[in-house]
């Protein structure tokens, strides 16, 4: 057994889309079980989506994943949809409950600011914003999910080498072309590869996570029952009723999150339609759509752009009637829906 003052790094390399899932997650549990602080590594060797634990699976388009035999996997902790193949290299941090803050955001910032340390190791201008999104300037770097298993904390990350950013728009359903072109276009906008040598970061990350945490970093491996774990999680998450998770009510507005602050929305009723990319609390892209607009929509679309969130309402007042129809769509939105 790891002394107390150890923080247990291991390596599991190359590994199937499947395993790429469970087998940090039958470390959280030896973690929860009383294993030490562990801090794990991994890369996919296939492309996959994974989901989380509390989101509908009718927000992947499965069609797509089925015609590039794209495997779909339900994780135990939070988060959306993500794309996730062999360009990016994983990094899992786990501790006991009691030694992590009890507030979320803070909790956050304790274990992601060693990654980003990591980040800053291998070169990469790489910060941890206000919204605790890893960045460089307004870009993403680092997906990542967080969650409590048993008695564990963890977060999961990633050093992105390369991204393939049409198919992480495309595993997304959308609801129209006008909201599959702006849900590309965000993807490409706001999310960046960042292509560093996998060893040097993974070196970084248990440097500045066994400084960060106080423990002495050793090498070592799942233990007996862990892999006993491990064997229930990888038949539990090829299980299609864990897969299919919790049966959840369909919502009448499509969201979709490209970063923390920044979605999409749309809602559409009986020929009025309204689409909007949002960044915080102003708007960054509109269409709009009514049958008595009489060509006037790219107009109208265009003065929401650049406005406040809150400004929405009474801009699309001045179009009367339409306007308003328009206005009840966005009584849809669910802004707190999209973390």
């Amino acid at each position: 057994m790891e002394p107390a003052d150890t923080l247990r790094v291991i390596d599991f390399g190359s590994v199937s889309p499947l395993r790429s899932q469970t087998l940090w997650h039958a470390a959280a549990r030896g973690v929860s079980d009383g294993s030490p602080p562990t801090l794990s590594f991994c890369r996919p060797n296939g492309p996959y989506v994974g989901i989380g634990y509390h989101r509908r699976l009718a927000e992947i388009d499965l069609d797509w994943c089925s015609r590039r035999n794209v495997p779909v996997y339900r994780r135990m902790v939070g988060g959306g949809p993500v794309y996730l193949d062999s360009g990016q290299f994983f990094f899992q941090i786990s501790l006991p409950l009691s030694s992590v803050p009890p507030s979320r955001p803070k909790a956050l910032r304790f274990l992601l600011e060693p990654a980003v340390e990591a980040f800053t190791s291998c070169g990469i201008e790489a910060h941890l914003d206000e919204r605790l999104e890893v960045t460089v300037g307004d870009r993403k770097i680092c997906g990542y999910g967080a969650g409590q298993i048993g008695d564990a904390v963890i977060v999961v990350g990633n050093l992105i080498e390369t991204f393939d950013h049409a198919s992480a728009a495309a595993i997304l359903r959308t609801p129209s072309p006008t909201a599959r072109a702006e849900l590309d276009r965000l993807v490409n906008r706001y999310i960046a590869a960042t292509p560093a040598d996998p060893d040097r970061f993974q070196r970084a990350a248990v440097e500045a996570y066994s400084d960060a945490l106080g423990l002495r970093p050793e090498y070592g491996a799942l233990n007996e029952t862990e892999h006993s774990h491990l064997a229930e999680l990888d038949e539990l998450f090829a299980d299609p009723v864990w897969l299919q998770g919790q049966e959840r009510p369909s919502r009448p507005g499509w969201q979709a999150k490209v970063k923390a602050g920044v979605w999409l929305f749309e809602a559409s009723r009986d020929g009025t339609a309204l689409t909007l990319g949002i960044d915080g609390d102003q708007i960054l892209s509109a269409a709009v759509a009514d049958p008595d607009l009489n060509g006037q929509a790219d107009e109208l679309a265009a003065s929401l752009v650049g406005q406040p969130i809150e400004a929405l309402r009474s801009r699309l007042a001045t179009a009367g009637r339409p306007g308003r129809r328009l206005g009840r769509l966005w009584e849809l939105a669910e802004p707190g829906r999209v973390g």
